[in-house]
């Protein structure tokens, strides 16, 4: 999905920052440093933007991390998703993780 619209104007209105649980799936070969890869809505199927930045620096492979995500994504899917609580991390076509939100930090609107 495109983050803009025919006209031009952005649809992505809604941004987040959340502390969140992180796994990363033990058949990935190599650790992951702070990163943005793609998170897929569980509800929408839609990917949206988000970085993540690790408490320790890095996840392993099979391993659980504590992490901050900005989430941006259209407001409506951002309601969604923060009621939902988890998503999947995807690096192009492979599903590499999940994330788990632990606490919400700050929201706009």
């Amino acid at each position: 999905m495109s983050a803009f619209g025919l006209s031009g104007h952005s649809m992505v209105d809604g941004f987040a920052e959340v502390v969140v649980e992180m796994a990363l799936l033990a058949t990935v070969t190599q650790r992951r440093s702070d990163y943005r890869p793609n998170h897929k809505h569980p509800l929408t199927g839609e990917f949206f933007l988000g970085g993540i930045v690790f408490d320790t620096g890095h996840i392993d492979p099979g391993q659980t991390a504590l992490a901050r995500v900005r989430l941006i994504t259209r407001l409506e899917d951002l309601d969604a998703l923060l009621q939902f609580g988890s998503w999947s991390i995807w690096e192009g076509p492979n599903h590499v993780g999940h994330a788990r939100i632990i606490e919400l930090i700050s929201r706009k609107p």
